[in-house]
C-alpha cells in the first residue's frame, strides 16, 4: 500500500493574549543586540518532483516606542527553505502613536514554492527589526504549508 497523491497541510501556530507582555514565554522580543528571530518552523516531506508547496504566514508585530509620538519602523519578513531565503518582504511604516506609543501590525505573507527539494524541507519564518527600535515584539504567529502533489 502506498500513499495517495493529493494535498495535505503542515502548520504551526502560536497565540498570545498581549504582544507587549515580554514576560509571556511565547512573545519574542527583537532587541538591538538580537534584532532577528526565527519565529516559527515547520518540516514538510516532499516525495515527488511535481510537488508545489503553498506557504501562508502571519506574524503580529507590536511596536512600543516611549520616546516620541511619531515612529517609523521597518521589519523584514523572510521565508527560508533549508536555510536559504526564498522570499522576502520589507514592511516599512510611519505611524503616529495613539496609546502609550503602541502600534500593532499583522502582515500576511503568502508564497508558492514551485521547486522544493525532494525529502524533508524545513520552512522558517524569520522576522528582523531593521531599525532597532525601542521595543519590537512578535506576538501571535502562524506558518502553514499546503502541499500539492501532482
Amino acid at each position: 500500500m502506498g500513499l495517495k497523491k493529493g494535498s495535505f497541510v503542515v502548520a504551526d501556530t502560536v497565540s498570545v493574549d498581549d504582544p507587549y507582555d515580554i514576560s509571556d514565554p511565547n512573545v519574542i522580543e527583537l532587541t538591538a543586540l538580537d534584532p532577528s528571530a526565527d519565529v516559527l518552523t515547520i518540516d514538510v516531506c516532499v516525495k515527488s518532483k511535481n510537488t508545489k508547496v503553498c506557504i501562508d504566514s502571519m506574524a503580529q508585530i507590536a511596536i512600543l516606542d516611549i520616546s516620541s509620538n511619531f515612529v517609523t519602523f521597518e521589519i523584514t519578513y523572510e521565508i527560508l527553505r533549508n536555510d536559504t531565503v526564498i522570499a522576502t518582504i520589507n514592511d516599512e511604516m510611519d505611524y503616529e502613536s495613539v496609546v502609550q506609543g503602541r502600534h500593532t501590525n499583522f502582515p500576511n505573507f503568502p508564497i508558492v514554492d514551485d521547486t522544493p527539494d525532494l525529502g524533508v524541507n524545513r520552512y522558517v519564518l524569520r522576522c528582523t527589526d531593521e531599525l532597532c527600535l525601542s521595543r519590537v515584539t512578535v506576538g501571535s504567529r502562524s506558518l502553514k504549508a499546503t502541499v500539492f502533489e501532482c
